[in-house]
């Protein structure tokens, strides 16, 4: 357990004392460590992330050594783009949801890379895609790349670029929506543009490839809210194609469309460890390009 001795942060909360002191770590990280009550002492007790530091006080702080998750580990077929000891790069395919959760309590992608893992990293989620959006996603392998990357999320310092088919013909070239989104008060499992809402959105586009009725679009996320980019297309009247849930068609020249035409197709961000950029590119999935 390491010791820490002070006075320049004398009346300093101790999460904040703690996360300036280690900047590779995060302060939510060092309030999860405090909360639990063994992993950081002041004076040998346990103590609250917003006590304040006094001068004669002394710090004691244990990191937890990383280990394996508990999750199920399975074999599921993984499209892996980039691996090396940070990060791993994954071209998800659509209808495999990326984590546990209320009714899918196996059979994830994170599930998979556990059963790819063998024990030798733990993954940690960064960011997430709805279960039928295809395409490219990241998990770090340590913590450090997680709180980086996390980090890089949060001051929009990650470039995600989204393939979309959307029905009607658009006819600008290329547009920017900038729109609040909320959920929805009839559906809450919704996230719509409405009168309620209070994170703004931005979204922009270029048109990549038009037919009769439908048109394939690029879209960069500037935010990164829960269904952005189905909600912002809903709004402009060019729902995504098979996104029944935001109003999107599900059949195409009587062909039926089994999920929203969404494409994760280009992310571009700031590597954890080398601090280099790396951009990471998905090719058009065989069910949206059949489309064009």
């Amino acid at each position: 357990m390491q010791e820490l001795k002070y006075s320049q942060f004398e009346k300093q909360r101790l999460d904040i004392f703690l996360s300036q002191t280690f900047p590779d770590y995060s302060r939510s990280y060092f309030q999860n460590l405090i909360s639990g009550g063994l992993s950081v002492l002041v004076n040998n007790k346990p103590s609250s992330s917003n006590y304040k530091l006094k001068r004669a006080d002394i710090v004691q702080i244990e990191f937890p050594k990383e280990t394996p998750s508990i999750l199920k580990a399975e074999k599921i077929p993984l499209d892996i783009i980039y691996e090396d000891a940070d990060i791993i790069v994954i071209n998800k395919q659509a209808g495999l949801v990326v984590h546990p959760s209320y009714g899918h309590p196996d059979g994830t992608l994170l599930n998979g890379i556990i059963g790819y893992a063998k024990g030798k990293f733990s993954p940690f989620m960064v960011h997430r895609l709805d279960k039928d959006t295809s395409g490219l996603i990241i998990f770090a392998k340590n913590e450090k790349s997680k709180i980086s990357i996390s980090k890089q999320f949060a001051n929009r310092a990650v470039k995600k670029l989204y393939y979309a088919a959307v029905k009607g013909t658009i006819t600008e070239n290329e547009g920017r929506i900038e729109a609040p989104i909320g959920r929805s008060p009839e559906n809450r499992k919704l996230m719509l543009v409405n009168p309620t809402a209070t994170k703004m959105a931005i979204s922009e586009f270029k048109v990549i490839s038009r037919k009769d009725g439908y048109t394939l679009i690029e879209v960069h996320i500037i935010t990164g809210r829960t269904h952005q980019i189905r909600s912002h297309m809903r709004y402009i009247n060019h729902p995504v194609i098979g996104d029944t849930e935001y109003g999107g068609p599900d059949r195409i020249d009587n062909k039926i469309i089994k999920r929203q035409m969404l494409h994760s197709h280009q992310i571009t961000l700031t590597h954890p460890k080398t601090c280099k950029s790396i951009k990471f590119e998905a090719p058009l999935p065989k069910d949206i390009k059949e489309l064009f």
